[in-house]
């Protein structure tokens, strides 16, 4: 069992965890109960760092609109990236009310994608509601999630060109709306647009973390109390919502962030650098490295430089020693992999593809493992979107 750990601060936009808001984590042996205790503190601790950085954003976007300068946009885009870096360690929980309908979780609320909807959207969504306002409108708060979120404003606040990426055929072309806008109004739009949206992030960081805490929502009780009164009737349900949301690392990780970039899958021209998750701020590979640490976090224990209870010290309580050594083992080298990325993603790509491969495949042996003598020994479904040990 790893010892326990205290409040620690760390981070920025490019490193490997961020936040102050750390839950102290007792040193107390492998229950499921007292598993399921430190994955809500440290839920909850995740949220609460986020919501400090979603209204430093707030107020940063808001600034840039009212009085506009170099100084206010680029302050806007630091509160993004500390933003952002804060939740692509958030990423992972995706349990509970962070968590899809479709990922069959009982306590499911649909939150993530309210705040980061990647892979839904790109340019022309964004450029189009931008042209016809439709961020100033009364239906915002519940237009669809590619015109919002944090993704839709590194766009407004990253991307400095007048141009849209809208087919020609679109009405904001065929019908000369976008070039009737001129670059100024364009720009003021997007610090408009982006202010908006980021107020939307915030709205929903917080309900976010309201539905988890005990004088809100208080899902921490229904993750931690399961059986009646709960969403999840007993503790290896509860695990098992967990469990789901660890495979972020397979499914948007290893095949989305690196596979369709890589021509893996869903590229047909050898390497699509097009496809890479951010390409205005260009942290595409600070992404990877924060969700693999909130992998980690999940899987080893969720105090600082991992310290608690995990998915490993469970395999440990039931005489797994050697799978959990052979889990670490490539735990490490994955770590050791993804920390050799550089230059960043949006280089290496084309520059150094046998780099990203390596992080590739790392990720690959993790989640064989995951998916097969893993889920066998502790008895957890495997996600129906999980992907085949052949992908």
């Amino acid at each position: 069992m790893h010892a326990g750990g205290g409040m620690h601060a760390s981070g920025g936009s490019g490193g490997t965890d961020t936040g102050p808001l750390e839950p102290e984590i007792p040193e107390e042996p492998f229950s499921k109960a007292a598993f399921l205790r430190q994955i809500a503190d440290c839920t909850v601790a995740r949220y609460r760092d986020f919501e400090v950085r979603a209204i430093a954003l707030d107020e940063a976007a808001k600034a840039n609109v009212a009085a506009p300068s170099e100084a206010t946009a680029r302050a806007a885009q630091e509160a993004w990236l500390a933003a952002n870096a804060s939740w692509q360690v958030a990423e992972i929980f995706r349990f509970g009310p962070a968590a899809r309908s479709a990922d069959l979780d009982p306590g499911a609320q649909e939150l993530r994608d309210q705040i980061y909807a990647w892979r839904f959207g790109g340019r022309c969504p964004v450029e189009t509601a931008l042209a016809d306002k439709m961020y100033a409108g009364s239906g915002f708060a519940t237009s669809l999630i590619n015109y919002r979120g944090l993704g839709a404003a590194e766009y407004l606040l990253f991307y400095s060109g007048s141009d849209n990426q809208c087919p020609e055929y679109s009405a904001i072309n065929s019908k000369g709306t976008w070039a009737a806008l001129g670059a100024d109004e364009i720009a003021l739009r997007k610090r408009e647009y982006a202010a908006t949206a980021i107020a939307e992030v915030l709205k929903n960081a917080q309900k976010l973390l309201r539905a988890w805490e005990t004088d809100g929502g208080n899902f921490r009780q229904k993750l931690t109390q399961t059986g009646s009164g709960s969403v999840y009737p007993s503790e290896q349900v509860a695990l098992n919502a967990v469990w789901n949301g660890i495979f972020y690392v397979e499914k948007e990780v290893k095949d989305y962030k690196l596979g369709i970039p890589l021509g893996v899958n869903e590229c047909a021209s050898g390497v699509c650098p097009e496809a890479l998750e951010s390409r205005f701020a260009n942290v595409s590979t600070a992404n990877i490295r924060l969700n693999y640490a909130g992998f980690r976090r999940l899987f080893q224990g969720c105090g600082a430089n991992y310290t608690g209870l995990g998915f490993d010290d469970w395999l440990d309580a039931i005489g797994a020693s050697d799978l959990r050594g052979r889990m670490l083992t490539a735990l490490d080298g994955a770590q050791r992999a993804i920390d050799a990325l550089d230059p960043p993603l949006e280089t290496a790509i084309t520059q150094n593809t046998d780099k990203v491969w390596a992080v590739y495949a790392a990720l690959k042996q993790i989640t064989e493992l995951l998916k097969s003598e893993f889920a066998s020994v502790i008895d957890l479904e495997i996600p129906a979107s999980a992907g085949t040990d052949n992908d």
